[in-house]
């Protein structure tokens, strides 16, 4: 890509290629576990939530629709990395719980060496500040997405 069609991205479009590439690389370096980033995400959050992890809690966790992590979860459960069960014996919501499998899987470094590498020609200060904007501009958008309009 030239110069000149990189200073013509919006920020919007500048920060979808970066996370879309970053996205790609991670993908890269989980091929060998047969994963995906946002799967090993959800087990992570599954994890996290322990005995109130349900499908509604980890779709807010992460920020999805429930239908989304319905789906996830019936590949997870497909894949034998984590299993359903009823909380209650009348109740039609269901508990999510990591199997074996799924404990192993959220063993794997979910940190990107390929990332980090490229992170580290970052300034320590810039890094901070960068961080501390991008920050900033993720918690306006959160507040923008939950006001009324």
């Amino acid at each position: 890509m030239t110069k000149s069609v990189l200073t013509e991205l919006t920020f919007d479009t500048l920060i979808s290629r970066i996370y879309h590439s970053m996205t790609l690389i991670k993908q890269q370096e989980l091929n060998k576990f047969d994963i995906a980033p946002r799967q090993l995400y959800v087990l992570h959050v599954i994890h996290a939530l322990g005995k109130k992890a349900t499908a509604p809690e980890v779709a807010k966790a992460v920020d999805r629709e429930i239908n989304v992590i319905s789906k996830m979860v019936c590949k997870l459960e497909e894949d034998g990395l984590v299993k359903r069960t009823k909380n209650k014996p009348k109740s039609n919501l269901l508990s999510l719980e990591l199997t074996r499998k799924g404990l192993e899987m959220i063993k794997i470094n979910t940190t990107s060496e390929s990332i980090n590498k490229i992170l580290s020609t970052v300034s320590g200060e810039d890094y901070e500040q960068m961080s501390a904007t991008l920050t900033g501009i993720l918690s306006m958008l959160d507040n923008l997405r939950q006001s009324p309009e």
